[in-house]
C-alpha cells in the first residue's frame, strides 16, 4: 500500500529517515523507522522498528505535524553525491544495509 503525504509516496514497510520537531525538543531530531500507516482523520503517522529509550523495536504513533522531513536512503545518497544520480547500489542492497544502521 502506498500513501502520498508531504509530496512523498510512502510505501508500507519501507524504512525512512524521519526528521521531527516536537514541542518539547529544543532542536530537530532525526530517526529511522519503517512506515506502517497514516491516519488522515487524526493526522497521525504510525511507524515501527524505531529505537526508543526503552526498546530497540517499538511501534509508535506520532503527530504528523511534528514531521519536518521524510527521506529514503536513496534520497540521502543522491544528496551526498551532489544530486547527480550517482547512486551505484541497487535498492535491494540499500535495504539490506539499512537494516544494520
Amino acid at each position: 500500500m502506498n500513501t502520498k503525504i508531504k509530496n512523498k509516496n510512502l510505501i508500507r514497510g519501507q524504512r525512512y529517515l524521519f526528521s521531527q520537531k516536537a514541542p518539547y525538543y529544543e532542536n530537530e531530531k532525526s530517526f529511522r523507522a519503517n512506515f506502517l500507516n497514516y491516519y488522515e482523520h487524526s493526522n497521525t503517522l504510525i511507524i515501527n522498528s524505531s529505537e526508543t529509550e526503552r526498546s530497540p523495536m517499538t511501534q509508535v504513533s506520532i503527530p504528523f505535524d511534528w514531521i519536518t522531513k521524510i527521506q529514503t536512503l536513496e534520497d540521502i545518497l543522491e544528496r551526498e553525491n551532489g544530486g547527480g544520480g550517482g547512486v551505484v547500489l541497487p535498492s535491494d542492497i540499500l535495504l539490506q544495509i539499512d537494516g544494520y544502521i
